[in-house]
């Protein structure tokens, strides 16, 4: 039997999380799935890097699926399993645009052979135990260095993917919708995604909207 994880990071106060974990966990239950959150990180001093030491101490776990997720993401309830999505090694949702200035910034600090089509969004990674084992080899290359620059997580694990030769099996926005986008309707998403500044007030604000739907149901 396929065995499947969610994981999920929360590191110090974390209001938003106290909205999004509860929903997760339901969500994980529901499809007899794994769930695990991450408090701490003995290896790196910045939560955005967190989930790094996860996928590399996972890579001996019995999971064969892991499924990780940003604590500033609201599931819905009745969205059905993300691991039912067909893959093959890894997925995530492209990104579709990556500003001209900070694909610049990678190229003159990073890699010169990063493109737009190479940048994928890191708050929904759908991953293989063999292919995470893969990623934790350059994880352990890059060591913790990499908190010491101007670059969070997403730019440095899309890079490790392009070293791999893999291309991600592009997830649908519906399973990382990004709420301020404009005119997005939150019925047709699985997964919405308060990233960026604000979040606990417009997380807030979106559950007591939608207080009576499937996104704003009680967790009992």
């Amino acid at each position: 039997m396929t065995r499947d994880l969610f994981l999920t990071v929360s590191i110090g106060e974390d209001d938003v999380a106290k909205h999004t974990i509860p929903r997760m966990r339901r969500y994980a239950e529901t499809h007899q799935a794994a769930f695990r959150v991450m408090t701490q990180s003995q290896t790196y001093r910045r939560p955005v890097f967190a989930y790094w030491e996860a996928l590399v101490e996972l890579c001996d776990s019995d999971y064969d699926r892991i499924a990780i997720l940003d604590s500033d993401i609201l599931v819905r309830r009745g969205a059905p399993s993300l691991f039912e999505i067909p893959f093959s090694k890894i997925a995530m949702k492209p990104s579709g645009w990556v500003a001209p200035r900070f694909l610049q910034r990678i190229h003159d600090e990073i890699a010169d052979d990063f493109t737009i089509q190479d940048m994928y969004n890191s708050g929904v990674i759908l991953i293989t135990r063999d292919y995470m084992r893969t990623i934790a080899d350059l994880i352990q290359s890059l060591g913790t260095r990499v908190e010491e620059t101007r670059f969070a997580d997403q730019v440095y694990f899309c890079m490790m993917v392009k070293r791999t030769g893999v291309t991600p099996t592009p997830l649908s926005w519906r399973w990382n919708q990004h709420d301020q986008v404009p005119n997005f309707r939150a019925e047709l998403a699985h997964f919405l995604h308060f990233r960026g500044p604000d979040k606990l007030p417009r997380v807030e604000q979106f559950l007591q909207k939608n207080r009576n739907d499937q996104w704003g149901a009680a967790l009992s």
